[in-house]
C-alpha cells in the first residue's frame, strides 16, 4: 500500500476501504462507496488524498449537502495534520450570507438569502469599512499556518475588522483542501465562480452524503410562486406607478384565482400556453412584462436596501420565475404543477433530470468519490446521477447483534393515501408499548408529516406523557436555529433523570442531519415507510424516469429507492461507533420485502413479529441483558 496519512488505529475493513480507494484514484477512476455511518469514511478518504494532492498539486475539493455540516472534513484534517506532525492547509467556505459582516452591521443577517447578499455587497463595495481596510492587509502567515474552520477565520477577522468573505478567497491559492456546500459544484448559476477560481480539472472531487445528489440537483433548478407572490408584486408595481405592469399582474392574479376555484383535486399540471393566451395574447409580449417585472424589482430592491430594509422584491422574484419557466418549459424532465394550499395557490416548477444536469459535471474533475452510508445498489445510483468509468463497492458495517436489536412488525402497515383511525390507534399502542419498555432516549421518526400530525391528534402525546418523558417535536418549518436548540435539550435529557422522545420525520432534519452517540439515542420507532404521497408531481417523476429507465426501473428509481434511502439514513442516527448500541423497530411489515435495501445491521439482526408482542420482546432482552451483567 503507498503512503497515507491517517491518524488512527486501523479497524475491521479499513485497509481494504483505503486500497480500494487507492486504486481507483491511481487508475484515474471515479469511486462509489459505501460505508456505514461510524465506519471512518472521512479520515480514511482524506489519507488517500492528501498525498495524492501534495505529489501531483491538485486541489480536494470536499463538497456537503449544507455549509453547516463543512466543518467535519476539517476537523478530521486538524486531527490528522496534530498527530502525524504534517502540514496541509485547508478551510471550510462559507458563502456571502455567512461571512459579510457588513450585513451584520445592517441587521441583516438573518434575513437575506444569498443572491440578496451578494447585491448587499455589490451596492457598498466603494464604502465598505472592511473591504477598505483589507488594502493594508498582507499578514495571511496565522491563518494559513493550519486548517481552519470558517469560524475560526470569521472571528480572525472580525478582530481585524476586514471582510472575511474577500479573506476565504485569498485564502483558496493556499488550500490544499477546501470544504463547502454542494450548490458551489452542482449549482450551474454560481459553479462558474469555483471552477474559474481553482480549476476543477485540477481538482478531486469527494462527494460527501452523496446520496442526496438526486434530490439537491433537482432543487437547484427548481422553484415556485404563489398568489401572494402576485399580489405583492402588484402592490410593488403600484409603488412604482407603472400601470402597464400593473395591468399585467392584474390579469394574473384574475386568471389564478380562478384556477384556483376549478381545482377539484390539492394538485394539478399548470398550463403556461393557457395562462399566456387567455391574459397576454402572445409568449414574445407575455415574456417582455416578465423582464420588465425584473428590471422594476431590480428598483424595488435598491430602494429598499436604502432605506435599511432586505433587499427582496416580489416583483424581481416573479420575473426570474416565469422566464425560467418559459426558457425550460417544453424541455423533457420539467414539471410545472398548482398546489391548492389553504385557499391559496402555489405554482412550482420542478427539475427532475439528475442524470442529464450531472453527468457532463462530473467529466470536469480530475476523478469524483461518492460516499455515503446509503447508495446500495451501486448501480441504480450511478445511472441515476449520471456517472460513468467507475469502480463502487459496498463495505460491511462494523455493527453486530452487539450493536443491534432490530425488529419488523406485522400487522402495522403506513400503506394508503391516509392513515386510518384503526391503523394510527394501532401503531399509537406499539409506540406506548415501546416507551413503557425503554427507559432511554428515543426517537420516533414518521413516514411524513402527515402521519406524525395524525398521531398526535389520536393521542400520541398523552400516551408518551404517561411514563415521564420529555417530548421533543419536530415541527415543518422549523428554523435552523429552533431545530439546534431542540436537538441539545433532547441529548441533555440522556444523563438526566426524565428521558425524552424525539418525534421527527424521515428525511426532515433530524432523522438526517443529526447524531446521537453513545446514550444520547438508544432506540429508534420507524412508522411507516416514507414513500412519496402519488401526487400529480411524484406521477410526473414516475413517468419521466420510466421513460427514461423502462417501467420497471423508474417506478423504482424515482419512489422506492429514495423512500428506503431516508428510511435507512433514520436507523443510522443512532450508530457512531462500536460502542454504541439501539434498538430498532421497523413499523411496517412492508419492510420485509425491501430487506436488501435496507442497512446489512438491520438484515444480520432483524427478527419478525405481532405489533402486539413488541412489549414482550423488548423486556425479554432487558432480561437477557441484566442476566449476562
Amino acid at each position: 500500500m503507498k503512503k497515507i496519512f491517517f491518524p488512527y488505529k486501523l479497524r475491521e475493513f479499513q485497509e481494504d476501504f483505503l486500497k480500494f480507494i487507492q486504486f481507483g484514484i491511481e487508475k484515474s477512476k471515479n469511486i462509489i462507496v459505501e460505508a456505514a455511518t461510524g465506519f471512518g469514511k472521512t479520515p480514511l478518504i482524506l489519507s488517500v488524498l492528501i498525498p495524492k494532492a501534495i505529489e501531483k498539486n491538485l486541489k480536494i475539493l470536499w463538497i456537503v449537502k449544507t455549509g453547516s455540516e463543512s466543518d467535519r472534513p476539517i476537523e478530521e484534517l486538524k486531527i490528522t495534520c496534530k498527530n502525524l506532525k504534517i502540514d496541509v492547509f485547508g478551510f471550510s467556505f462559507r458563502g456571502k450570507k455567512d461571512m459579510c459582516l457588513l450585513l451584520k452591521d445592517l441587521k441583516l443577517s438573518n434575513k437575506v438569502n444569498h443572491e440578496e447578499a451578494s447585491l448587499v455587497c455589490e451596492a457598498y463595495k466603494n464604502k465598505c469599512q472592511y473591504k477598505i481596510n483589507l488594502e493594508k492587509f498582507n499578514d495571511f502567515e496565522w491563518l494559513i499556518k493550519e486548517p481552519r474552520l470558517y469560524s475560526e477565520i470569521l472571528n480572525f477577522c472580525i478582530k481585524s475588522k476586514i471582510c472575511p468573505y474577500k479573506i476565504q478567497i485569498s485564502l483558496l491559492d493556499y488550500a490544499t483542501i477546501l470544504a463547502l456546500s454542494y450548490n458551489y459544484v452542482i449549482g450551474f448559476k454560481i459553479n462558474h465562480f469555483m471552477k474559474n477560481k481553482i480549476g476543477f480539472k485540477n481538482s478531486i472531487l469527494v462527494i460527501d452524503e452523496a446520496h442526496n445528489l438526486q434530490q439537491a440537483a433537482s432543487e437547484v433548478n427548481s422553484d415556485k410562486i404563489t398568489i401572494g407572490t402576485v399580489e405583492r408584486a402588484l402592490k410593488e408595481a403600484e409603488l412604482l406607478k407603472n400601470k402597464d405592469l400593473e395591468g399585467f399582474l392584474d390579469a394574473m392574479i384574475g386568471y389564478l384565482q380562478k384556477f384556483l376555484n376549478s381545482m377539484r383535486n390539492e394538485e394539478a399540471i399548470f398550463q403556461l400556453n393557457e395562462l399566456i393566451w387567455k391574459c397576454f395574447g402572445d409568449k414574445d409580449s407575455f415574456k417582455e412584462f416578465c423582464e420588465e417585472a425584473k428590471k422594476a424589482g431590480n428598483k424595488i430592491r435598491r430602494q429598499r436596501l436604502l432605506e435599511g430594509k432586505t433587499p427582496r422584491s416580489s416583483l424581481y422574484h416573479l420575473g426570474e420565475f416565469w422566464i425560467k419557466v418559459i426558457n425550460n418549459v417544453n424541455i423533457d424532465g420539467v414539471a410545472l404543477t398548482a398546489l391548492k394550499e389553504n385557499e391559496s395557490l402555489t405554482i412550482e416548477f420542478t427539475d427532475m433530470r439528475a442524470s442529464e444536469l450531472l453527468n457532463k459535471l462530473w467529466d470536469e474533475f480530475n476523478s469524483c468519490i461518492f460516499c455515503s452510508g446509503t447508495l446500495k445498489p451501486l448501480e441504480a445510483f450511478a445511472e441515476i446521477i449520471g456517472v460513468s468509468n467507475y469502480l463502487g463497492k459496498v463495505f460491511p458495517s462494523p455493527y453486530s447483534k452487539e450493536n443491534v436489536t432490530a425488529f419488523i412488525t406485522k400487522g402495522l402497515s403506513s400503506k394508503g393515501e391516509e392513515l386510518a383511525d384503526e391503523m394510527a390507534k394501532q401503531y399509537i399502542k406499539a409506540l406506548e408499548d415501546f416507551i413503557k419498555a425503554l427507559n432511554v432516549n428515543l426517537a420516533i421518526f414518521t413516514s411524513s408529516y402527515r402521519v406524525q400530525n395524525k398521531l398526535l391528534t389520536l393521542g400520541l402525546k398523552e400516551a408518551i406523557e404517561k411514563y415521564n418523558r420529555e417530548i421533543f417535536i419536530e415541527k415543518q418549518n422549523m428554523s435552523g436555529g429552533e431545530g439546534r436548540e431542540l436537538i441539545k435539550k433532547f441529548k441533555a435529557c440522556a444523563e438526566g433523570n426524565q428521558k425524552g422522545v424525539l418525534i421527527g420525520v424521515m428525511g426532515g432534519k433530524f432523522a438526517e442531519g443529526a447524531d446521537f452517540p453513545g446514550k444520547q439515542l438508544e432506540g429508534i420507532f420507524l412508522v411507516g415507510i416514507p414513500f412519496e404521497k402519488l401526487t400529480v408531481k411524484t406521477q410526473l417523476y414516475i413517468n419521466y424516469y420510466s421513460k427514461i429507465y423502462g417501467d420497471e426501473k423508474g417506478r423504482y428509481y424515482a419512489y422506492v429507492l429514495p423512500a428506503l434511502k431516508r428510511a435507512s439514513q433514520a436507523l443510522g442516527r443512532a450508530l457512531r461507533s462500536k460502542d454504541d448500541y439501539a434498538i430498532m423497530v421497523l413499523g411496517d411489515e412492508r419492510y420485509i420485502r425491501y430487506l436488501d435495501l435496507l442497512p446489512d445491521y438491520i438484515q444480520k439482526t432483524v427478527k419478525t413479529i405481532r405489533f402486539e408482542a413488541l412489549f414482550k420482546a423488548l423486556e425479554e432482552i432487558k432480561t437477557n441483558s441484566l442476566n449476562k451483567n
